[in-house]
């Protein structure tokens, strides 16, 4: 069984392409995540025999699957080991059917994917909340540690999952935007997903971690919240004593 060194931030795994250690990211008061504590993905119904060997050197003890119903159906994960709970907490985004459908078919173009995306992630601040409450609620419990969260490519569910666990910690807006552009880097193949012959700008705007579609949800919790904060404590019930908690367990 190989190990993995901490400070890598992008494991080499073959079934996983976004699978990333968010560990060494700096706090706006110097403070840094621990490494091999959490861990972000995109879907783990690939991995192969080496992948889930490298994946048991984690000592992972949670996963955390934020994919809807039909996707785990379709693609189940593969299992990490009896000592590896899975929190099956997802949903499929609003419209996310249609939009697979219009960029099938060719009635949507890549500024209507880019508008529709942008919705999704602004419903996931209205209408997803206590989705995302429950992961930090998770993240929060020292029994669940080491654990990965992640959806079908790792970039919006997780991607807006992660924002509000970084901003919880600390992290400057910078640090958290860069992360989520990170994901254009490790793109899945959503080719199942789409079916079809896709045109190649069309597939684009589907896949890439556009900065435009994070900055939707953030503006919206300005909009709602007046401040991430607020959103934090308001909608995700992250209260002093779960945030104390957070720090203790994932900051040096």
């Amino acid at each position: 069984m190989t190990a993995i060194e901490p400070g890598l931030r992008r494991l080499p795994l073959s079934g996983a392409v976004n699978f990333r250690d968010l560990g060494g990211y700096e706090t706006a008061d110097g403070r840094r995540l621990r490494w091999g504590r959490v861990f972000r993905s995109d879907s783990l119904a690939e991995l192969g025999e080496a992948d889930l060997a490298l994946l048991q050197s984690l000592g992972l003890r949670t996963v955390c699957d934020l994919r809807g119903e039909p996707e785990r159906e379709h693609k189940p994960n593969r299992a990490l080991g009896p000592e590896v709970t899975t929190h099956a907490i997802g949903f499929m985004p609003h419209g996310g059917e249609e939009l697979l459908a219009g960029a099938r078919d060719g009635s949507l173009g890549p500024a209507e994917i880019e508008t529709r995306v942008q919705d999704i992630y602004r419903r996931f601040v209205v209408e997803q909340s206590a989705i995302f409450a429950r992961l930090l609620r998770l993240i929060a419990d020292t029994d669940s540690l080491p654990l990965v969260f992640h959806c079908t490519s790792g970039r919006d569910r997780t991607g807006f999952a992660t924002a509000m666990l970084l901003t919880a910690l600390g992290v400057p807006r910078a640090t958290i935007e860069a992360d989520y552009a990170m994901s254009n880097d490790y793109r899945r193949d959503l080719t199942f997903q789409v079916g079809g012959i896709v045109a190649p700008e069309v597939m684009a705007a589907l896949t890439q971690a556009h900065p435009s579609y994070l900055a939707a949800a953030l503006s919206t919790i300005d909009q709602h919240h007046d401040s991430a904060e607020r959103y934090l404590r308001e909608a995700l019930g992250l209260d002093d004593t779960t945030r104390a908690r957070l720090e203790a367990l994932l900051l040096e």
